[in-house]
């Protein structure tokens, strides 16, 4: 009788990085749970030995509300992050990882993929990747970081067997237009990290999900 193949680097690569998964969205014909997995893995398997992250899909009104509460904006956004360690010194036994959650709402994105002539899969692997970056500390409020993290998007994205995320974006000029504390352009995720403060997480909980605070 033939015995299964084992792969000891795919028990090694969730050792490392726990994805919490929760599909609450009404949505259909949406990406796979490894879907996602890959695409945050492949943000930040060479920065961090370990990474747990929750990763939620609502619908609008949930989505809605989020915004609201924690960035003052009363409209459903693609992608909210929020990260554990934002400003904050973790204990020792945390230090050399990455804690957080990503919300993201497939309504807006279906909508944003059909505007911006993208394939659905595309946008939902950019919208990852972006909020992944968010957690790590990626940022684009001043120009300098902002073509940092772009540049590493673009990366991602190619090395995934997808295209770059602004080439086609005849609105795009290299630049992030910012409105108040938002910052957007027309083909880039138009939620940026949303900050939480006194949160708690157990990293340690792998039921942790997106949402509890």
């Amino acid at each position: 009788m033939k015995r299964a193949k084992q792969y000891p680097f795919l028990s090694l690569q969730r050792q490392r990085f726990h994805l919490n998964f929760e599909n609450a969205s009404s949505a259909t014909n949406l990406p796979l749970e490894n879907d996602f997995y890959r695409w945050a893995w492949s943000a930040l398997k060479n920065e961090y030995r370990r990474a747990d992250i929750s990763l939620i899909l609502l619908d609008e009104e949930e989505a809605r509300a989020y915004n609201r509460d924690y960035r003052g904006k009363d409209y459903a956004t693609n992608v909210l992050s929020f990260a554990l360690n934002e400003g904050e010194i973790l204990p020792d036994q945390f230090s050399d990882g990455l804690y957080g959650d990503l919300m993201i709402c497939p309504q807006v994105v279906l909508k944003e993929a059909a505007e911006q002539g993208k394939t659905p899969e595309q946008h939902f692997a950019h919208l990852t990747i972006h909020g992944t970056l968010h957690l790590m500390g990626y940022d684009h409020i001043e120009d300098e970081e902002a073509e940092i993290m772009e540049a590493e998007e673009i990366r991602l994205m190619l090395a995934a067997g997808f295209p770059n995320p602004y080439q086609e974006d005849e609105y795009y000029n290299g630049r992030y237009a910012v409105e108040t504390q938002v910052f957007r352009t027309p083909n880039l995720p138009t939620c940026r990290r949303a900050r939480l403060r006194r949160r708690r997480i157990d990293p340690a909980a792998p039921s942790a999900r997106a949402g509890s605070f």
